[in-house]
């Protein structure tokens, strides 16, 4: 869609995740949104394994073995943190393009 004025930068619907967004801004706020939602729930899951495993560690004197069982679950859960975020943000689902060609097939 183009504006009527010359000149004027043509605005494009952002489809983020079922909403309708027309507006770069908006998107961009939604974007920043997202990452600092991402980003305090990493370092939840970073940090408390981790720290938890030394603190561990120094009660049961019985380093390194449960600071890397927190490395590997931190790991385990920033894939995890990750996975999710990445399919709430997705603008298009593997659904939602399987049912628009077959829209188009019928037609």
């Amino acid at each position: 869609m183009a504006d009527t004025d010359k000149g004027a930068p043509e605005k494009q619907a952002l489809d983020t995740g079922g909403q309708k967004v027309s507006d770069r801004n908006t998107a961009l706020r939604l974007f920043i949104g997202g990452v600092l939602d991402m980003s305090w729930q990493l370092a939840i899951v970073v940090l408390v394994p981790i720290i938890g495993g030394y603190e561990l560690d120094k009660h049961f004197h019985t380093s390194p073995d449960l600071i890397i069982i927190g490395f590997v679950v931190a790991m385990l859960g920033t894939f995890v943190v990750i996975k999710r975020m990445f399919l709430e943000y997705s603008n298009v689902s593997v659904k939602q393009v399987r049912e628009d060609r077959e829209k188009k097939q019928q037609k």
